[in-house]
This record gives C-alpha cells, structure tokens and sequence, in this order.
C-alpha cells in the first residue's frame, strides 16, 4: 500500500525525466543498429567477397542485432517509467484535489493516515455527512490506484530486468510489446473504477483540463464506462463522424486475437473495416446492383465460411481488405488526414512507403487502429497480421523502418458521407 506522505510528497517528473533519458539511450541503439545494417554488413557483403569478408559480415550482424535488442528493450523501460510518471502525476493531483474538497467542507486531514475527520463536534447536516464520506472515498481511491500503478510497474520493470540476457529480436520485440500494453494499464489503474457515480463525477470535477484530455485519449472505453461522466464527454468520445469511435476501439481490443474474420494473407485493411463496421456501426458503402464488385463501394459478403473458396471469391471491395485502396477511400469519402498528433482512438493509422522496401513509394501497405494516445504523445495501435494490441508506435518505428523500409505514418479520420 502507498501511503498518503509517499504518494502527497511523490515527484513524477523525476519518472519522467527518467524516462527521456532511457528513451535518448533506445534512440542511440536504434541509429547504432541501423547504421550498421545499412552503411556496415550491407556494403561489406557486397564488396568483400571471401570468407573473411563473411566474418566480417557475420560479427556486424550479431554486433547490430545486439544493438537493435537493446534498444527495443529499452523503449519498454522508458514507457513503462513515462506511464508510471504520467499516472502517478494524475493520481497525486487527484489526492491533492480530494484534500481539498476534505478542507473546504470543514474537514480535517489526518497528515499520517490520509482519512478526513470533522474539526468539530457534531451532530452534523446530511451534507456535512456527505462530504465527509465523499472525501474519504476520494482519499481513499486515489491511494488504492497509486498501489495498483505502483505494483503493476514493479512487476514490468522487473519482468524487462529479467531480459538484459536476451538476444533475440523478436524476444525483444515480446517484451516491448508487454511494456506497451502496461504503458496504457498504468493509466486505466489511476480510474476511479468500482465508485459511485457521485464520486465518480467529483473525481472528473477535480480533473485539470490537461487531466481530463489526456484520459479521453489514452483510455476511451474505460472512462465512457464510468457512471458518472459527464454524458457531453462520452459523446465526444462516441464522436460524430458516423461510427462510434468507443465501441470500434472495444470491438479492436476484444477482438485483436481472433482471427475468424481473417481470409487473406494480410488481413490489416480487412480488420480495419470489421473494426469500423462491426465495432464503431459504421454503415457499409454499397448499392442494390454492384455490391462488392462495384470498385467505388466499400463492402464485404459473409460469403460460404469456406476460406478456400471465399479467399478468391469477390466477397469484398477493394477499399475494404487493401491498404492502399481503403485509405484513398476514405479521403475520397468524408475523411480526412490528420496530423500525427492529434491523433485519437478510433482513428486509423496507415504505413506509407518512402523507399526501400516493396511496396510502391508512396502507397500504404498497413493499416491499423488507433486504441490509445498516451499523454507522451505516443500513439498505440490495435491490428491483424499480425495480430497485436496497445502496440506502441514510436517504440516499433525503428525496427519497421529496418524490416519494411523507410516509413511515413499517416493518420485518417473517417467519416461517414453516404
């Protein structure tokens, strides 16, 4: 349990400060790996051309490959620490705000326990009694979260020092992955989830502006559940572009592992729209005489549940399973592309070719969607193939750049106009 001083005297700008400069170290692994990759091993294959030269090739490529597994690793550390800085940040100003309301309402805060007593003698309004049972909670659930972020931190830190022995890449890419998903966990912990909407709300009222967007953008489902939130907040979660932006990012999470609407070797577009569409409602683009033939519709048939024949079947558009077709159809269609960082869940992500790799420069050649902003500006993605959750951005970047070739991430806000 973290006490009321710890959690009252707590600097989580020093977590953060922590934070950057793991992430300045990941950074240094990332351009170590990548200059070797493609200025060391790459030339000397090509120019030195006996079995020396293989040596030479071979010790650059282990020597990158330790690199390229330092840094994923690292990116885990420094997201674990900048959700735990940002959460405890949160939870202390919640804490704070709670003490305040405790001494607003004549209350007494007792420095060593946290609990909130009457400085005087009763008997007491039934508002005198509310406010002191409403500060206690308060007190209370801004305590308990700090426990829970506290705990679930430790255990991620501890599972990441475990890997300093590791050597594979994709071992590495695990365990950044874990550190992702728990980057977004931090920040679900600091909700008052389990209260009553009356403390719910005081809780939201307390809230900075800052606080507030933050929470929106980091966990949209958790907080839209929450008896107590203002119902202008959870439509603006909902948004109004025609889908629902909090059920399309529920249905993602719940589904990112379930691959009974995969037909296709890569089904990242196809997820996208079963996301959109099951998920967020977003009404299919179709009509009574071309359906999924009709190249500027945007559709997808049951089909017969027979993946061999519906594979090559003309069960969906193009704009609804390939990348490239289905963000042109959403520009050409209502949506829009946004910056990078005003990017909110329910959104999507693309992967556009700048060179280097197979795909045409210029096209998207994966899609995913957006689950999560986290208050560092670090956009989480949900996808299929392969399948992943709260997959985090900035921390896969590097190693996508090295695998796919040179990337432009672009961000689309569909929205619905037929």
């Amino acid at each position: 349990m973290v006490s009321f001083a710890a959690l009252r005297d707590a600097d989580p700008t020093a977590l953060k400060a922590a934070a950057d400069d793991w992430v300045s170290l990941a950074r240094h692994c990332e351009q170590s790996a990548a200059d070797i990759y493609r200025r060391g091993s790459s030339a000397l294959d090509d120019s030195w051309k006996d079995a020396v030269g293989d040596l030479a090739v071979d010790r650059l490529a282990d020597l990158a490959n330790s690199y390229q597994v330092a840094g994923l690793t690292i990116r885990g550390v420094a997201m674990t620490l900048e959700g735990l800085g940002e959460a405890a940040e949160t939870t202390k100003r919640a804490l704070l705000a709670a003490v305040d309301y405790a001494r607003v309402n004549g209350l007494t805060v007792d420095e060593a326990t946290g609990r909130a007593y009457y400085a005087q003698a009763g008997p007491y309004t039934d508002d005198q009694v509310r406010a002191h049972a409403l500060a206690n909670t308060l007190i209370g659930e801004a305590l308990t979260s700090a426990a829970r972020i506290d705990q679930e931190a430790s255990a991620e830190l501890a599972a990441l020092a475990g890997a300093t022995e590791n050597t594979s890449v994709d071992e590495a890419n695990r365990y950044q992955s874990s550190a992702a998903r728990n980057q977004l966990d931090l920040y679900r912990e600091a909700l008052p989830i389990g209260q009553g909407a009356e403390a719910v709300r005081a809780w939201w009222d307390a809230l900075s502006p800052r606080d507030r967007a933050e929470f929106e953008r980091a966990v949209p489902v958790e907080l839209h559940d929450l008896d107590g939130i203002p119902e202008e907040v959870k439509d603006r979660l909902r948004g109004d572009n025609g889908y629902n932006a909090v059920e399309a990012v529920r249905w993602a999470r719940e589904n990112w592992d379930d691959l009974e609407t995969d037909r296709f070797e890569d089904n990242c577009a196809n997820f996208v729209s079963h996301t959109l569409h099951q998920g967020g409602g977003l009404p299919m683009k179709t009509d009574a005489f071309g359906g999924t033939l009709n190249g500027e519709n945007w559709a997808s048939d049951a089909g017969t549940g027979i993946d061999g024949i519906d594979r090559y079947a003309y069960l969906n558009t193009p704009s609804w399973a390939q990348a490239e077709t289905q963000r042109q159809f959403f520009l050409d269609n209502g949506g829009q592309e946004v910056p990078l960082s005003e990017a909110r869940p329910g959104d999507v992500v693309y992967w556009v070719q700048e060179g280097g790799g197979h795909t045409p420069v210029g096209q998207a050649h994966h899609a995913a969607v957006v689950t999560g902003v986290t208050p560092d500006g670090d956009v989480h993605y949900t996808q299929h193939t392969d399948p992943a959750i709260d997959e985090s951005l900035n921390g896969g970047t590097a190693a996508y750049d090295l695998s796919a070739g040179q990337q432009r991430v672009v961000v689309v806000r569909p929205r619905q106009t037929w």
